[in-house]
């Protein structure tokens, strides 16, 4: 029995690849599951969405710049900054139609998310001979390949995020839960909602190169959902949330091993 118990729970925490993993996924849900609060709470789940389907068109127009103008492939920090880039546009976009046309805003959303990621399909696929990226992992991640460079990112981002939050953390409470109180007692409430989409990029930015597109929107919303149904406190849904993450990404890796053929991004979700 403890010789089963070793192979099926145990033996996995001893491979590099499975505690690489592990750690990658665990930095992406603990932050993902704290910024995620405010997603839900803002009503803003849809624009995580937005944000990481927009980050095709960033890694290909970060990727593109330095194969032309410098002959430099997969230059991960070009393709952070265009990933960065995208998003700021897709946020920009977004609220430029809202505000001047009679679409609302989930609509504009709809609208620019597809039009941005369709955009980064046509990048992809005009300059195929000279990109080479894997858009199925960029889909569904790499949580099993994640490289050094990959968690020492995440971890950088998550500290600054995490920061941030802690640091401003009853700015953002207030601003989330009463805006209009917040403006009358001096809280710069639209500079506080660009810091928090800000935040929100970085993560979906640092979390879609371990992840995919698909876990992170899943690690931004659904923790954070869950943990909604289950408190009445703000610091205590961004624990439960945190606790969801971490938990899911170790019960799929663990269910990606058992079963052998499935991805491990889908798996977790």
């Amino acid at each position: 029995m403890s010789g089963f118990i070793w192979q099926v729970f145990a033996e996995p925490l001893t491979q590099q690849a499975f505690q690489k993993a592990l750690i990658g996924g665990s930095l992406v849900a603990i932050v993902s599951g704290v910024i995620g609060c405010f997603v839900i709470l803002r009503r803003m789940a849809f624009l995580g969405d937005a944000l990481a389907h927009s980050m095709l068109a960033g890694v290909t127009a970060g990727y593109l710049f330095m194969q032309i103008i410098f002959g430099v492939e997969a230059h991960a920090p070009a393709m952070m900054i265009g990933s960065i880039l995208a998003g700021f546009i897709t946020v920009g976009l977004i609220s430029f139609v809202s505000r001047v046309s009679r679409i609302k805003e989930d609509t504009a959303i709809g609208i620019m998310y597809t039009g941005i990621f369709a955009i980064g399909g046509v990048l992809a696929s005009l300059f195929s001979h000279r990109i080479h990226l894997d858009l199925y992992h960029f889909i569904t991640g790499m949580v099993l390949g994640v490289e050094d460079a990959d968690l020492w990112m995440m971890a950088f981002i998550t500290a600054i995020v995490l920061s941030v939050i802690i640091l401003l953390y009853r700015h953002f409470l207030i601003a989330t839960f009463d805006p209009v109180m917040a403006a009358s007692i001096g809280i710069p409430v639209v500079a506080l909602d660009y810091l928090l989409t800000t935040c929100t990029s970085l993560v979906v930015v640092g979390a879609v190169g371990i992840v995919g597109v698909i876990l992170v929107v899943g690690l931004l919303v659904t923790p954070a959902a869950t943990a909604y149904l289950l408190s009445d406190r703000l610091h205590r849904m961004m624990i439960l949330s945190a606790i969801f993450g971490v938990t899911g990404v170790l019960g799929g890796l663990y269910l990606s091993l058992w079963i052998g053929n499935i991805a491990t991004g889908p798996s977790i979700v």
